[in-house]
């Protein structure tokens, strides 16, 4: 998967760094670099574009000021000397944010992460399925989690928590959205509110399932059925 990209950065060593590190990542192309932002608005709107890697002090416009005048949106990759503009970056749901001197295998990292999720993205159903990873945005970024890792996700009408070991992630999303990316043959819907993973369950009733982290669900009724047939 060809990832096209476009470096803004108002000072050329910066840039000459990133295109040194982008020669070496097979699937990446620099179409473009800008030093004035002003005219990488003008490109970027007129040329798609997959990954954007920007710098936030810039003159004329900052790069927290350059996202929202894109009229097409294109993964964001901030790179930048200053670490304290971290939670402004990621309000506005950029892909990662790299402090410069940037490693090499920090910039990898981020274009790897951004193939993946273009190609989660544009995976149909039965593709995402075969996937073992769940891409979401929660916290102003966008997320990978290994389908390993989920115990189970709760529904909170527009929303729902994945409830992981050390972590939960609240994303916009139904339930029934991710039960269809989801494969069967891991996780089993029980409830309206509830989808769990098969290798989290400890026990079951026909009215409860209590799972390894000692979280007890209930089953509902519409899917109770289904849940007693699909567990044996």
């Amino acid at each position: 998967m060809n990832l096209s990209a476009v470096i803004v950065d108002d000072e050329y060593l910066a840039i000459d760094v990133l295109k040194k590190y982008a020669s070496q990542v097979e699937e990446l192309v620099v179409t473009n670099t800008f030093t004035d932002p002003r005219d990488a608005i003008q490109h970027i709107n007129e040329n798609k574009t997959d990954i954007l890697f920007l710098d936030i002090q810039m003159p004329y416009i900052s790069g927290l000021e350059f996202v929202n005048k894109l009229a097409f949106p294109s993964l964001i990759i901030f790179t930048t000397a200053r670490n304290e503009y971290a939670v402004k970056a990621f309000e506005l749901d950029v892909l990662d944010y790299l402090v410069k001197p940037i490693s090499f295998e920090r910039f990898e990292t981020a274009v790897h992460k951004a193939a993946r999720y273009l190609q989660y993205r544009s995976a149909p159903g039965p593709e995402k399925k075969e996937m073992d990873f769940l891409m979401i945005r929660a916290d102003h970024r966008i997320v990978q989690i290994a389908l390993k890792d989920i115990i189970y996700i709760e529904g909170l009408s527009e929303y729902v928590k994945i409830h992981c070991p050390d972590k939960k992630y609240i994303t916009l999303a139904s339930l029934k959205e991710l039960e269809q990316q989801l494969p069967a043959k891991q996780f089993l819907r029980i409830h309206k509110s509830y989808l769990i993973a098969r290798s989290q369950i400890a026990s079951y009733t026909s009215g409860l399932v209590k799972l390894t982290t000692h979280t007890e669900l209930p089953i509902g009724r519409r899917y109770k059925d289904s849940f007693l047939k699909n567990i044996k």
